[in-house]
């Protein structure tokens, strides 16, 4: 069909449209006529179309692209084999001269295509950013957590630390205290015990009395002493886990030690911020 019997057909709107138009001879499946525009956007010479088949120019040959209706996405064929995305509008005619034909309508959507793909990209890149994003949040906030975990666990550690130094002071002070007390207990003892020998020789009618007293004295210098060295093992550091145990304070003493070493535990210690 030449160009003359187109517009016969359909008009000069073939030749004028700023459409792309062609028309197909369905029962030959050939294109008989094809508009300036067409060829334009093809990148073809306007006879160089006459002839050829949907196949020819379609770059999916095996697409069928005969029946009428809307056709999204169809990649042509231009001249120098890029591919051009277009709409279809397919409408059939038949014609009482001509026979029956199929009239094409294609609208490049090339730059809407690669609009679109350039989109896509950017919202994976997006995507991919943000859950990198999601990442290093999640991943700071549990650095987070453990540099306050840390921070406490420091802290505890460094309150032991400074309760020990504190009770080894302490420590120190009571074994002095204790080494101080334990020379005039040990003088005292010795007196005693030179006293006993003095009654020895007293006469019996008045050793009695004396040596009641001396037993009297005998005792509590026993028991000041061995206060004292109760309170001496009680300070070492190992007192309370070598092998005989924790050694046996009198009832007071044991309550003055043990209010010692609670109170010690009220004491504030200087902390780093």
């Amino acid at each position: 069909m030449s160009d003359s019997i187109a517009r016969g057909v359909f008009g000069l709107m073939f030749d004028t449209s700023a459409e792309a138009i062609f028309v197909v001879d369905r029962l030959r499946e050939r294109i008989v006529s094809a508009n300036l525009r067409f060829a334009d956007m093809l990148q073809r010479d306007q006879g160089s179309l006459i002839g050829l088949t949907l196949a020819d120019l379609s770059c999916e040959p095996d697409r069928d692209l005969m029946a009428q209706g809307h056709y999204e996405e169809v990649a042509l064929r231009r001249g120098d084999d890029f591919p051009v995305h277009v709409e279809m509008e397919v409408a059939h005619v038949d014609h009482a001269e001509h026979g029956e034909l199929a009239a094409y309508i294609a609208r490049d959507s090339t730059e809407r295509r690669l609009l679109e793909t350039e989109l896509v990209a950017k919202h994976a890149a997006l995507y991919t950013a943000h859950a990198d994003l999601e990442k290093a949040h999640k991943q700071l906030g549990e650095a987070h957590k453990q540099l306050g975990e840390t921070k406490v666990e420091l802290e505890r550690r460094n309150h032991e630390i400074a309760m020990l130094a504190w009770r080894a002071a302490m420590g120190e002070v009571v074994a002095g205290i204790a080494h101080h007390l334990n020379n005039p207990v040990g003088a005292l003892m010795s007196t005693v015990r030179q006293l006993e020998k003095l009654v020895e020789r007293l006469p019996s009618e008045l050793r009695l009395d004396y040596t009641r007293l001396l037993s009297r004295v005998t005792q509590i210098s026993r028991r000041i002493e061995t206060n004292v060295g109760a309170i001496v093992q009680a300070t070492r550091a190992n007192a309370v886990d070598d092998a005989h145990g924790r050694p046996e304070l009198p009832p007071e003493l044991a309550n003055v030690l043990s209010s010692f070493s609670e109170r010690l535990d009220d004491i504030p210690t200087k902390e780093k911020s």
